[in-house]
């Protein structure tokens, strides 16, 4: 089962990093069950690497948990941790203020990547685990 997951995560990987203009690639991309005093966490955790020329303002991924099916569990999107800023609630025009807080990737710079589900969010048992870039900036 762990190898169906790690090949999904991968394919997707690979295809979005196609997808994002060949600009960041996910790397070391892994997920383990984590207990942080008490609360249960699934944690998904990746190196973002810019592969461009370019100095990258963030980077969004999503993940997804689906079930044996196929069918949708649970999903999650976020930003790169020097980019995490964005990721808290705005009120208007407060995001303007936080992208001057995002520590941009340098050309060949990898920065990290951390989502976390409680597991009280997951509905019911999910069978694969995928993460695909969506967004460069």
């Amino acid at each position: 089962m762990m190898w169906r997951a790690t090949l999904t995560a991968g394919l997707l990987v690979l295809a979005t990093a196609a997808a994002a203009a060949d600009r960041v690639v996910l790397e070391n991309v892994k997920w383990e069950w984590q207990n942080a005093y008490g609360v249960i966490l699934y944690t998904i955790v990746a190196d973002v690497k810019n592969v461009s020329a370019v100095p990258v303002e963030y980077v969004r991924v999503k993940v997804e948990l689906r079930d044996k099916n196929g069918n949708l569990v649970a999903e999650r999107s976020g930003y790169n941790v020097g980019a995490e800023v964005l990721d808290e609630p705005t009120g208007s025009g407060a995001n303007a203020g936080r992208l001057r807080q995002v520590k941009p990737i340098g050309p060949g710079a990898i920065d990290h990547l951390r989502l976390s589900f409680d597991k009280t969010d997951i509905g019911k048992p999910f069978h694969s685990t995928s993460v695909a870039v969506v967004e460069v900036h």
